[in-house]
């Protein structure tokens, strides 16, 4: 489905497997060219809407001039090496994006630092396993392409007669950016703003010491000092009323730090036992995708209060547990 959010400026809205079942690309008419904001996934029918939809307004996917991405997730990048091949598109996005992704495709690297990773907060051989079966599967996702240029904070590009700003937004992915049209008041959000839920927050397997949600909260004041007026995210309808947005994100944080701290008790648990008790009943009906995010997102408010000295962390027999101070 594509429907025109300005003059020459449209919203691409594409299909993913995942419980969210939508994801957007935004397509900017320069020309005889076209300028794509993240691709969408490869999955079944996907290339056919894209394809579709931009001959619905007299181009094709053969018109994609450059392509700029918000993040490396698959449901954002998965069809960047695809389009590149049938157009030739120039493929920009930050270096610590392309790592992200230079990681993924490690392959047997990959797959041992998850398994590491997983083992070592508390999950049984089955679930890591099923975990390893889904990152897997991501990987197949995710073609490979040739970048053509790193994203700077506070770049500035033109195309179709606007120009946009770059803006650093890590914390939903390490890479993230927003891409801001000054002019209009009109934010590309990607991830870091969604309309109906928290976006996730995962941590960075080969990373220990990137902290997801302290990076996504002071993300969030970068994007509150704009002047936007609309915020067109990744997954979901346009937003207009930011701040109130904004604010119902951070007490959603705060609400589930405060929930997981009087859950943790004297302890010790392990991130695992935190999550299952988190998700209660309700893992009845998750498939290991969800809790997967599930975990990760515990990890992540269990890093945070860390950080904040507000548990004790211990390791025995190599697997890691908390308790609250």
């Amino acid at each position: 489905m594509i429907s025109e959010i300005e003059e020459n400026f449209y919203r691409l809205t594409l299909p993913m497997p995942f419980r969210l079942r939508h994801v957007h690309a935004y397509a900017l008419v320069d020309g005889k060219a076209v300028v794509l904001f993240d691709t969408g996934m490869i999955m079944p029918g996907a290339f056919e809407r894209l394809e579709t939809d931009l001959q619905s307004i007299g181009h094709s996917v053969s018109s994609i001039r450059d392509i700029y991405l918000t993040h490396a997730h698959t449901d954002h990048c998965g069809m960047a090496g695809l389009i590149q091949e049938k157009s030739g598109a120039r493929i920009h996005l930050t270096e610590a994006a392309r790592d992200v992704l230079a990681h993924f495709q490690e392959g047997t690297r990959l797959i041992a630092e998850a398994r590491r990773f997983y083992a070592k907060h508390g999950m049984s051989h089955r679930d890591v396993e099923a975990i390893v079966e889904e990152i897997e599967d991501m990987r197949t996702r995710v073609p490979h392409f040739q970048d053509t240029s790193f994203l700077s904070d506070g770049e500035v590009y033109r195309a179709g007669g606007r120009s946009f700003e770059v803006i650093f937004t890590p914390g939903h992915a390490a890479g993230h950016v927003c891409f801001f049209f000054r002019r209009e008041g009109l934010l590309l959000a990607g991830d870091h703003i969604l309309p109906y839920i928290a976006p996730s927050l995962s941590p960075n397997i080969y990373d220990d010491l990137f902290e997801p949600l302290p990076s996504y909260l002071e993300s969030l004041n970068v994007i509150e000092k704009l002047p936007i007026q609309t915020v067109y995210p990744g997954h979901g309808n346009a937003l207009t009323d930011l701040a109130c947005r904004i604010e119902e994100i951070r007490m959603h944080h705060g609400l589930k730090k405060e929930a997981l701290l009087k859950m943790l008790g004297a302890g010790p648990k392990t991130t695992f036992s935190v999550c299952a008790e988190l998700i209660g009943e309700a893992a009845a009906n998750w498939d290991d995708w969800e809790k997967f995010m599930a975990l990760n997102e515990t990890y992540v408010y269990l890093q945070a209060l860390k950080s904040q000295g507000a548990l004790r962390e211990t390791m025995h027999e190599n697997i890691l547990s908390y308790s609250a101070l």
